[in-house]
């Protein structure tokens, strides 16, 4: 399985899963049910939904989301490198502060993108 995209909401999870169930793609949510759980602080590496493909559909897993989501964005994921330092020190700060200041943020950057439309 690959990783293929982060939705950037419960709505937009549910629209993929069944995009993907009607076209016949096998999928996995990492986090699909414990990152509901928002108690807390947001961390990519904790508790963000994952859509997770078969590497033979990547690519046509990759399309049908550009086809329904507008501005999707496709990180690169590597699996291979864990967090640095400095990703420990944020997540800890995040932590201890319940989530109510969370060092390098961006999180505030996309409220405002979607704000703009």
């Amino acid at each position: 399985m690959k990783k293929l995209y982060i939705p950037s909401n419960e709505s937009e999870l549910v629209f993929i899963k069944s995009v993907f169930e009607a076209d016949e793609i096998p999928f996995y949510v990492q986090n699909d049910n414990f990152g509901s759980l928002y108690s807390g602080a947001y961390m990519n590496y904790f508790n963000a939904k994952t859509i997770l493909v078969p590497e033979d559909y990547y690519e046509d897993a990759k399309e049908i989301i550009k086809s329904v989501v507008e501005d999707a964005e496709f990180p690169e994921f590597n699996d291979k490198q864990p967090p640095g330092v400095s990703d420990l020190f944020k997540s800890l700060i995040t932590i201890l502060t319940l989530g109510l200041y969370s060092p390098g943020s961006n999180q505030i950057e996309n409220s405002e993108k979607k704000d703009d439309r």
